[in-house]
C-alpha cells in the first residue's frame, strides 16, 4: 500500500518559527545564544508584569504554565497594586508615605486589585444621574444613614428629625420631635419644639434614636422602632428628672457606640453622664470657675470603652476623666480621676492689630486609648493653622502636644480623623482649610520640636474653602462653600467625579449654600447643602464587547422625536458651559487676588500682620505731608487771576457824570474787550490763598401778583427831568449768562475798519450808571465787574458815545410808564445807538 511522502523539513521549519515567539538569539563573546522569555529571573519577570492591568494579567496566565503559575503568585498582583495605585516601583521600599491610605479590604491582593480596578472604573464611567429632595424646611445640621433606604436628618431650628429615601427622594410622612406628640401629620409648623440647643442621631437596625439637648437644660432621648415604615413606625419620648437637668443651655452631646451610654457638656461647667435608655444621670462632675464665673464646656467627647470622657473649656483649658471600673458600673462619683491639661494655644498678649481676629474655637475633639497608661487627645480648633495631638500619662497626669500644620497654611476649616481598625492599618488625620487645600497627616509619628508637616497636600477646591470631608476607603469626598464636591480616589488622589451644588443659583446678592455634610457608604454618595439633600449610586458599567440585544427584543420606544432630543442635548450642553464659564469666573475672581497677594507678601518675605503695618505706616507718612503741604485742589485762587483784569464794583447812588471813578472805569472798560467776545462777572481778588465760595447773587422770588420786572438788563439809568428828577427803576441783575441771549446789533461794515473787532456796538460797549438824585426811589443796584477786551476804543467812538449821552437825557414821566413800554423804549434806543443814529 503506497504512503504518503511527508516532508520533515517543513514541519521542523513551523516547529522552528513558533519558537521565536518566546526566544530570540543574540551574539555573546562571538558565540550566538538563544534567550526565552521563560528563562529571565523571576524578579525581571515580576517587574515587567507591574505595569499590567487585571484585564491584562488574566490574559497573561492563559498563555503557558509558567507564566500561569507567576500570575497566581499573590506577590505579583500586590506589586502590581502598589505600583498602579501608589506609585511604588517594584524595587522601591515599601516604607513609604503613601502606604498611610492603604486599607485592604479583601483576602487576598488579586482580588482587592481587581475589585479597585472595577470600582475606579465604574466611578469614572457611571451615567447614573443624582436624586435631590429637601426633607427639611430649615438648614440640616445632622444627618444619619441608616441603609441605603433609610436617611435621618434633623433640624435644631424646628426640633424636628425628617425621615427620606435617598435613592427614591420621598419624605415620609411625620417627624420625630423634642415634645413627644409622636409622628405626627409632618407639619413643621404645627410639630416643632423651638428650646433645642443641639441634637444627635444614631441607630440599631431599624430602630432610631435621636438625643436632644434644650436650652432650659433639659435632656431627652426619642426612640422609634421601624421609623422607616411609613404604616407601623412609633416614637417614644424619654425625659431626664427635674433635678437631673443642667443649670444652663445644653451645648453638646457626645454618644458612644460602643456602650449604652452618653455625655453631655453644658453652660453650667458640668459635663453628665447619661443612661440610654432611660435618661438617668449616672455621674455629674464639678462646676467649673474661672474668676467666680462659670466656664461652660464646648465641646466633649468619650470613650467610655476605655473609660475615658474628655471635655474643653470656653477658656481653653482641657479637662480628662478616667475611671478604673467597668464601663457598666458608673454609679459612683468617686469612680472618676480628674486631669487638667492647659490650653495648647500659646496664651500672648493681644496687638493692636489682632482685636479683629476671631478667637480659635474648638471644632473638632476625640479620644482614644493610646496604650495601657497613655490617652491621645485629637483637638483642632477654627480660624487657626495647627491642630494639636495631646498624649496623657493617666498615672500622673503628665502629658506633651504634638502640633500639626505649617504658619503659611490657610486656617482649618474642617478637621477629619480616620483611626485604625486593623493592627496593620495606619491612622492618619485630613484637613481641610480656608485655601481650599487637603493635608493628610500620620498620626502615630512621634513627637517633634517643631510642626509636623503634612504627608501628602494638594490643592481639593479651587472655589472657595473645604468645608465638609467623608473618606472611605475606596474613595475622599470634598465639599466646598460654593456647593461643589469632588470624588477623588482614596490611594492616588486622582479626581474621578464632579458635582454640582445640589442648591439652585442664589439671586444675586445673596450667598450660595456650601456643602455641610458628605457620606459615603460603599457605592452610595450623599451630599447635605443647606435644606437640601443629593444622593448618586455608582452604577454598572458595560463593556464595549457586550452582546447586543436580539433584533426581536421588545423596546420601548421613545415618546420624544430624534429632533427634540437633539434640542434637549444641546440645551443641557449649553447651559453646563454657562455654568462652568460661570465657576471659572468666579473662582478667578476670588481666589486669584487672595493668591497674588500672598505670592507677592512670600516673595517680599512678609506676614500679613506685618504687611498691614507697613500699609499704616506708609498712610500716616502720607497723611503727616499732606498735613504739611499748602496746597488747595479746589475753590478759587489767586493763580486763576493772573491773566484777567478787572473793574472796582461801584454803586450806581455813588456814581457821578464825569467823576474820575467814572473815568477809570471807561479807560479800564476800553482795555479789557480784546481778551474774549463777551463780558462776564468775576469776583474780586481775593486777599488770601484760602478758598473762595463763588454762588450767584440772590434773587428773591415774588410772594404776590404785582409788577413784573423785565428780565432784560438795563446798563444804565435815565436821568430825570429838570423840574422833578427821578431815576428809572434798575432791573434786578440775572444770571451771568444774560448777555449771551442778545446778539450785537450793528450797522454795516465801514470801508474805514479793516477787520470786525473794530465794529463798534451798543451791546459790546460796557454801560455806566446815570447819576441819580438825592430824592430818587430807585433801589440801590450795583453794576456788575466785566471783563472786556484789552483792545484800546478810537476818539471818535468815545465822541459818540458821550453825545449819545447826552441826547438821551429827556425828561419822562417814569410813573405813567408801564413795563412793556419801558422795555420797547430801551430796545429802540440800543438800537439806535448801535446804528449811530443818536
Amino acid at each position: 500500500m503506497p504512503t504518503r511522502f511527508i516532508d520533515i523539513s517543513r514541519k521542523e521549519n513551523s516547529i522552528a518559527k513558533s519558537t521565536l515567539i518566546y526566544s530570540y538569539q543574540e551574539p555573546h563573546h562571538g558565540i550566538v545564544q538563544s534567550t526565552s522569555l521563560l528563562d529571565i529571573p523571576t524578579e525581571s519577570l515580576t517587574h515587567i508584569t507591574s505595569f499590567l492591568f487585571p484585564p491584562s494579567l488574566l490574559a497573561l496566565s492563559r498563555t503557558n504554565r509558567r507564566l500561569n503559575e507567576h500570575i497566581n503568585d499573590d506577590n505579583t498582583w500586590y506589586r502590581a497594586f502598589i505600583n498602579q495605585f501608589l506609585e511604588i516601583g517594584p524595587e522601591s521600599d515599601l516604607e513609604n508615605e503613601r502606604i498611610l491610605l492603604l486599607r485592604k479590604s479583601e483576602s487576598t491582593w488579586r482580588k482587592e486589585f481587581i475589585m479597585r480596578h472595577n470600582l475606579r472604573r465604574r466611578w469614572e464611567r457611571s451615567r447614573n444621574g443624582t436624586i435631590t429632595h429637601s426633607p427639611q424646611d430649615t438648614a440640616i445640621d445632622d444627618v444619619h444613614l441608616m441603609s441605603e433606604s433609610g436617611l435621618l436628618t434633623s433640624s435644631i431650628q424646628y426640633g424636628i428629625v425628617a425621615r427620606s429615601l435617598p435613592l427614591s427622594g420621598k419624605v415620609l410622612k411625620g417627624y420625630l420631635d423634642a415634645a413627644g406628640t409622636g409622628l405626627g401629620i409632618g407639619n413643621p409648623n404645627v410639630e416643632f419644639t423651638p428650646n433645642v440647643s443641639t441634637c444627635s442621631l444614631t441607630s440599631d437596625g431599624g430602630t432610631a434614636r435621636a438625643f436632644w439637648g434644650k436650652r432650659n437644660g433639659e435632656v431627652a432621648v426619642t426612640t422609634a422602632a421601624r421609623v422607616m415604615d411609613p404604616g407601623r413606625a412609633s416614637s417614644k419620648l424619654v425625659r431626664c428628672k427635674v433635678e437631673d437637668h443642667h443649670d444652663g443651655v445644653v451645648n453638646e452631646i457626645a454618644l458612644d457606640p460602643v456602650v449604652s451610654r452618653f455625655v453631655s457638656g453644658g453652660a453650667d461647667g458640668q459635663v453628665k453622664l447619661w443612661d440610654t435608655k432611660t435618661v438617668v444621670c449616672l455621674w455629674s462632675s464639678d462646676k467649673q470657675l474661672q474668676s467666680l464665673v462659670v466656664d461652660p464646656f464646648l465641646k466633649v467627647s468619650t470613650a467610655l470603652a476605655d473609660g475615658i470622657i474628655v471635655g474643653v473649656l470656653n477658656s481653653g483649658d482641657i479637662l480628662l476623666w478616667t475611671s478604673s471600673q467597668q464601663s457598666d458600673d458608673f454609679s459612683s462619683p468617686t469612680s472618676f480621676v480628674q486631669h487638667r491639661i492647659v490650653s495648647p494655644i500659646s496664651k500672648e498678649q493681644p496687638s493692636p492689630q489682632d482685636t479683629f481676629v476671631p478667637k480659635p474655637k474648638p471644632t473638632t475633639l476625640c479620644v482614644r486609648r493610646h496604650s495601657n497608661t497613655t490617652a491621645a487627645l485629637l483637638i483642632g480648633y477654627s480660624d487657626h493653622q495647627f491642630f494639636y495631638r495631646v498624649l496623657v500619662d493617666l498615672t500622673c497626669g503628665k502629658y506633651e502636644t504634638t502640633a500639626f500644620g505649617d504658619l503659611s497654611f490657610g486656617y482649618n476649616s474642617i478637621v477629619e480623623p480616620v483611626f485604625a481598625a486593623q493592627p496593620d492599618d495606619c491612622s492618619f488625620i485630613i484637613t481641610g482649610d480656608q485655601l481650599g487645600f487637603v493635608g493628610i497627616y500620620d498620626w502615630d509619628i512621634p513627637k517633634t520640636s517643631s510642626f509636623v508637616a503634612p504627608a501628602r497636600r494638594f490643592e481639593a477646591q479651587e472655589d472657595g474653602p473645604v468645608t465638609a470631608l467623608a473618606w472611605s476607603s475606596l474613595a475622599l469626598a470634598t465639599g466646598s462653600a460654593r456647593g461643589t464636591t469632588t470624588v477623588w480616589d482614596a490611594l492616588t488622589l486622582e479626581p474621578l467625579r464632579l458635582f454640582s451644588s445640589p442648591v439652585p443659583r442664589a439671586a444675586p446678592g445673596r450667598e450660595v449654600g456650601g456643602v455641610s455634610k458628605i457620606v459615603i457608604e460603599k457605592e452610595l454618595l450623599i451630599i447635605i447643602a443647606d435644606n437640601r439633600v443629593m444622593s448618586w449610586k455608582v452604577g454598572q458599567v458595560h463593556s464595549r464587547d457586550a452582546p447586543h440585544k436580539s433584533k426581536h427584543a421588545r423596546t420601548k420606544k421613545n415618546p420624544l422625536s430624534k429632533g427634540q432630543q437633539r434640542y434637549d442635548l444641546h440645551k443641557d450642553i449649553n447651559e453646563s458651559k454657562r455654568e462652568l464659564e460661570h465657576e471659572k469666573a468666579y473662582t478667578r475672581h476670588t481666589m486669584g487676588r487672595e493668591r497674588e497677594q500672598r505670592s507677592t507678601l512670600n516673595t517680599l518675605g512678609l506676614s500679613e500682620s506685618e504687611a498691614v503695618e507697613y500699609v499704616l505706616m506708609l498712610s500716616r507718612e502720607e497723611e503727616e505731608r499732606r498735613r504739611l503741604s499748602h496746597t488747595i485742589d479746589e475753590g478759587v485762587f489767586e493763580g486763576d487771576f493772573e491773566d484777567e483784569v478787572f473793574l472796582p464794583v461801584v454803586s450806581s447812588s455813588s456814581t457821578t457824570h464825569g467823576s474820575p471813578t467814572s473815568a477809570s472805569n471807561q479807560s479800564s472798560s476800553s482795555s479789557l474787550y480784546g481778551h474774549q467776545s463777551r463780558a462776564y462777572p468775576r469776583a474780586a481778588r481775593p486777599v488770601t490763598n484760602e478758598k473762595v465760595q463763588v454762588s450767584p447773587v440772590f434773587v428773591p422770588e415774588p410772594m404776590e401778583a404785582g409788577v413784573t420786572i423785565s428780565p432784560l438788563r438795563i446798563p444804565t439809568a435815565l436821568p430825570s427831568s429838570s423840574t422833578g428828577t427821578r431815576s428809572l427803576p434798575e432791573v434786578a441783575r440775572g444770571t451771568p449768562s444774560s448777555y449771551e441771549h442778545f446778539p450785537s446789533i450793528s450797522s454795516s461794515i465801514s470801508s474805514s475798519t479793516g477787520s470786525l473787532e473794530h465794529i463798534h456796538s451798543a451791546w459790546s460797549t460796557p454801560l455806566r450808571s446815570a447819576p441819580s438824585s438825592q430824592g430818587s426811589s430807585s433801589p440801590h443796584i450795583d453794576t456788575p465787574m466785566l471783563r472786556t477786551s484789552s483792545a484800546p476804543l478810537s476818539s471818535a467812538s468815545v465822541d459818540v458815545h458821550r453825545r449819545s449821552q447826552e441826547e438821551l437825557r429827556v425828561p419822562l414821566d417814569l410813573d405813567e410808564i408801564d413795563d412793556d413800554l419801558k422795555f420797547a423804549i430801551e430796545l429802540s434806543l440800543a438800537e439806535a445807538r448801535s446804528r449811530g443814529e443818536v
